[in-house]
């Protein structure tokens, strides 16, 4: 009994340590052109960093954070939370250097 209550208890952390290391973090940002969000980040702040440099170096104005979350971990994700604005496509902006996506 003993044996089989360690893997049990083995299994429990290994998933809920697996479980944590996966969840991502979003953010979505209003601007002049609409709602745009970014997802997966490996933290808050991160993410929050990620959205407002994917609003202002395209140049919209008027950028602000309307909400952040964990377990944004897909496109889908940032979908259910925060809906696009219909009729804008975004492309997405990886890295500082990216100042072409606009």
């Amino acid at each position: 009994m003993y044996k089989g209550l360690l893997i049990a208890t083995a299994l429990t952390l290994a998933a809920a340590n697996s479980t944590s290391a996966w969840a991502g973090w979003g953010c979505a940002y209003n601007s002049s052109a609409g709602v745009g969000r970014n997802w997966n980040a490996d933290s808050e702040k991160e993410a929050r960093d990620d959205a407002m440099h994917n609003c202002t170096v395209r140049n919209f104005a008027q950028c602000r954070i309307i909400g952040c979350r964990a377990n944004v971990n897909s496109k889908e994700d940032a979908d259910k939370y925060w809906p696009r604005t219909p009729g804008i496509k975004y492309e997405r902006c990886e890295h500082e250097r990216d100042s072409g996506c606009r």
